[in-house]
């Protein structure tokens, strides 16, 4: 058994865990180096499927127990939420609020990392997790499971962190930005069969093609409006491309499919 955790890519897997959610991991136990997130990125499309399927699984029971689509998908993005400490939604606020109020980069930092809530952070969140309940319902309104569609968009979200990461300088002001480097392209290689396998025996291939682009839409706005105000990506700034690149990807996808209804 401790042979087994010490495989590299169980330690990998665990980083990640301990990176993305609340689950409470002793490192320690396992290894006594500090956890590689460089090493373990390949991981992070397995995390998002990892997360979607405990809230999308929570949200499938409730749905055989009669509950209405929407309120099962309420609760299954709140159980998401609850896993991962909000670390993507807090993200997205803080760089809505930051961006939103404007400024010279050193203002705009301070904003960032200023942990008040602000009306640009408070509309960011409220538009966000609206626009994402919404797809998800659209999605299981056709058929889809909510562990399925949860954990696409999951996965999605955690992939646009590691383009975003090998496409964008980080910012002087980088601070949970910087906890792994720039990815091998080996590592981008498998954390993208494993991003798009199972999408590709679900969804129809443009609807892929169109979710991808969409993501990757918001990926460079993203990084390119970041990089113009405060000279790179931040930890804030990859939260909240994984939030909106998830929200694109999703789109891009129910517009395919409701456009061949």
């Amino acid at each position: 058994m401790n042979f087994f955790f010490q495989n590299r890519y169980v330690l990998d897997l665990l980083a990640t865990v301990m990176f993305f959610t609340r689950i409470p991991v002793n490192w320690s136990y396992f290894s006594e180096k500090a956890p590689d997130l460089t090493r373990a990125a390949w991981a992070f499309p397995l995390i998002g499927y990892f997360i979607g399927i405990l809230s999308g699984g929570l949200g499938d029971i409730l749905l055989f127990l009669g509950l209405p689509i929407f309120v099962a998908s309420v609760i299954a993005v709140a159980l998401s939420v609850f896993i991962t400490g909000a670390i993507h939604e807090d993200g997205l606020a803080d760089m809505a609020d930051g961006f939103g109020a404007g400024g010279n980069s050193e203002r705009i930092n301070e904003i960032i990392h200023d942990s008040r809530l602000g009306t640009y952070g408070v509309i960011a969140l409220i538009l966000g997790i609206l626009i994402r309940v919404g797809l998800v319902v659209s999605l299981v309104d056709l058929g889809y499971s909510l562990i399925f569609v949860l954990s696409v968009g999951f996965a999605s979200g955690k992939m646009a962190i590691l383009i975003s990461r090998n496409f964008f300088n980080l910012s002087d002001f980088a601070k949970t930005g910087s906890v792994f480097g720039s990815v091998t392209s080996a590592n981008i290689l498998i954390a993208t069969i494993i991003w798009l396998t199972p999408l590709l025996f679900f969804f129809p291939i443009f609807a892929i093609l169109l979710g991808v682009f969409f993501s990757f839409c918001l990926i460079y706005i993203i990084g390119s409006r970041a990089t113009n105000l405060i000279g790179g990506i931040t930890g804030d700034v990859l939260g909240a491309t994984a939030f909106l690149s998830e929200i694109g990807f999703l789109l891009g996808v129910a517009i395919v499919l409701f456009f061949a209804i």
